[in-house]
């Protein structure tokens, strides 16, 4: 049960942290949207991205407008 709280407690820890970052890394993006970093990577191409060297980045705006992109309006009967 510690291990669990504790592992609770650093992921709130992370987030809390995240939500003041305006760049994000691979490991920041992928925390942030609930998937793993290898799931980042596979789809970078989709992505509006920044490299510089091996490193890459991510701005939070532009990942929640790339979020946004398609909007599905209900059909109403």
């Amino acid at each position: 049960m510690d291990s669990e709280l504790s592992a609770r407690l650093d992921r709130i820890e992370k987030l809390t942290l995240l939500s003041a970052k305006n760049v994000l890394s691979v490991d920041d993006l992928a925390l942030l949207l609930g998937k793993s970093p290898k799931t980042i990577y596979n789809t970078i191409d989709e992505l509006p991205h920044y490299k510089n060297g091996k490193n890459v980045w991510f701005r939070r705006e532009e990942i929640e407008e790339w979020q946004c992109q398609v909007k599905h309006t209900p059909i109403t009967i």
